[in-house]
């Protein structure tokens, strides 16, 4: 019987110390396999947090881009709509002004009866390199009223 001689003292031991043996190298092996599966896992945490980090960076970078771009914008459209006024009013007074000439012409107009006089050219002159934005000086307005002041 195989048993029965493999079951004494000595060779009884040996078996203990092989069984044991082979426990303790088992197990490093499973707790290496489980640390290694822990460090994986932190990393790959580690990775996530670090990618949602980089995407908020840049997500924070792009809305930042945005804004200024829409400010960028935003200004461009409001000197826009400043020189288009600024148009408008010019071609308002225009158009009163040739309505006037217009009237002038046919003997009927507030100027052919001295209501209105006629402006200093150098009025006009020195308002020549202005801005769209800047203040229009037109017959009858700022000339005038010096004349009627003096």
């Amino acid at each position: 019987m195989v048993v029965a001689e493999f079951a004494t003292g000595p060779s009884l031991i040996v078996l203990g110390l092989a069984v044991v043996a082979l426990v303790f190298v088992l197990r490093r092996s499973l707790l290496r396999t489980h640390r290694r599966d822990n460090h994986d896992r932190a990393m790959a945490n580690r990775d996530d947090a670090a990618a949602e980090k980089g995407a908020v960076r840049a997500t924070e970078m792009l809305e930042v881009r945005l804004h200024e771009f829409a400010r960028e914008v935003e200004g461009r459209m409001q000197t826009r709509i400043a020189v288009l006024d600024r148009l408008i009013i010019d071609a308002d007074r225009e158009i009163a002004r040739l309505k006037d000439r217009l009237a002038a012409t046919n003997g009927d107009s507030p100027r052919a009866r001295g209501a209105i006089t006629v402006p200093d050219p150098a009025t006009f002159i020195a308002g020549a390199g202005r801005q769209p934005d800047a203040d229009v000086l037109l017959p009858g307005d700022a000339a005038s009223d010096r004349r009627d002041a003096a």
